[in-house]
């Protein structure tokens, strides 16, 4: 029988690297030593306690990310999944997802992570030009990228490849022959993301100092255009706006978030959203693995934030998110939240002057954009969510 249990994500936050990548602003944090049990029994706390957000739910996947979550002993991991079996319903077909590098060290833990549970692995190749990784900060070489694809076809169920384009100096040439190479391979999924400039980065820094120039706003266009027809014309689907897959391969886990399912956020930092009496309720844990540790031991809880979201906060949370998705939003849901017509409460000129400019798709029942509403998708959203 088909169950009438609600689907639950789980994000469990790794918050440890070996070093800093200069265009990260992920929660993560370089450490010489830390303890493995006492991380173990801390992530089955906040799991005991966050299991009262999630009462008549069924776990679709759970996601390892970071920092660097093939830095983790296989051990704690295996006992992270074998805790949400004991707290919740699992569904058999259960994406459990690890974030990689592709160092020779993390490679050699490959088989002990799929006996910990992992069915699918995301490496962060990030490119195949060894300049280029260097400027990126990343440690490891082509050779052992090349390698960790290789043992990922082998060991896991399903894997999926990080890349970064479009950074200074790249050009569209080396991009094309970058993708021809990795699209040997046929992944099952790639997520490719244009280099952005985060706040509060070495990248940031460096960019103010004149050390390197980002492509221009005509070279990035080029760079997407591309980057889309050459996936296209080898039978990648482009769901999302970086992310594209092979048939039924798209990442469950982030789907649930493009969605505004429940998920909860597990670990420094982790941010989570549950429905509370038809209301989404918004979580975000502690940053600091030491302060982490000790409110958990301490109280069981180490949540900074639960705010209940307003109608409005939530309509711009589904249209940040879902938006993303080339298959786009249901109106009803949007009207659901706002209990009334989204096209009212918008402005009706609004949807005259995006299908006039071709930015969104005609069709019955969804708020979907164009191809060129997604190249476009910024400025889309700030039309519609100007008030």
């Amino acid at each position: 029988m088909p169950t009438t249990q609600k689907p639950l994500a789980i994000y469990i936050h790794w918050p440890f690297c070996v070093s800093k990548c200069p265009y990260c602003d992920f929660n993560s944090h370089v450490r010489e030593q830390i303890d493995p049990q006492s991380w173990s029994q801390a992530y089955y706390t906040d799991l005991r306690n966050q299991s009262q957000f999630a009462t008549n739910h069924q776990v679709q996947s759970i996601f390892f990310g970071g920092g660097t979550p093939s830095l983790m002993p296989p051990s704690i991991i295996e006992e992270v999944v074998t805790h949400i079996h004991k707290i919740w319903p699992v569904a058999s077909t259960v994406e459990i997802t690890m974030e990689a590098n592709p160092h020779s060290s993390e490679i050699n833990k490959f088989q002990s992570f799929q006996a910990a549970g992992i069915n699918r692995i995301s490496l962060g190749i990030q490119s195949l030009i060894p300049e280029t990784l260097k400027f990126l900060g990343r440690a490891h070489s082509k050779q052992e990228a090349l390698k960790a694809i290789e043992m990922a076809q082998k060991i896991f169920e399903t894997h999926s490849l990080d890349f970064i384009y479009a950074h200074p100096k790249h050009t569209p040439e080396e991009w094309q022959k970058e993708l021809k190479e990795l699209l040997s391979f046929q992944p099952p999924h790639l997520s490719l993301y244009q280099l952005t400039i985060e706040p509060q980065t070495p990248f940031q820094s460096y960019e103010r100092l004149g050390k390197f120039k980002m492509p221009g706003s005509l070279a990035s266009e080029k760079f997407f255009d591309e980057t889309i027809d050459t996936l296209k014309s080898t039978g990648y689907e482009q769901y999302e706006v970086s992310n594209f897959s092979k048939p039924n391969k798209a990442c469950q886990h982030n789907m649930a978030y493009w969605r505004s399912e429940d998920y909860l956020g597990i670990g420094p930092g982790a941010h989570g959203r549950y429905t509370k009496n038809n209301f989404k309720v918004a979580t975000r844990a502690h940053r600091s693995p030491e302060k982490w540790l000790e409110l958990i031991k301490s109280k069981g809880c180490a949540l900074t934030h639960q705010d209940q979201l307003t109608r409005e906060e939530l309509l711009e949370e589904m249209l940040l998110m879902g938006l993303r998705l080339t298959s786009g939003i249901s109106t009803a849901k949007l009207n659901q939240v706002i209990a009334c017509d989204f096209w009212e409460y918008v402005g009706p000129p609004k949807k005259t002057h995006l299908y006039s400019e071709g930015l969104l798709e005609k069709t019955d029942g969804f708020l979907k954009t164009t191809a060129l509403g997604l190249k476009k998708l910024n400025t889309v959203l700030s039309y519609l969510l100007i008030r």
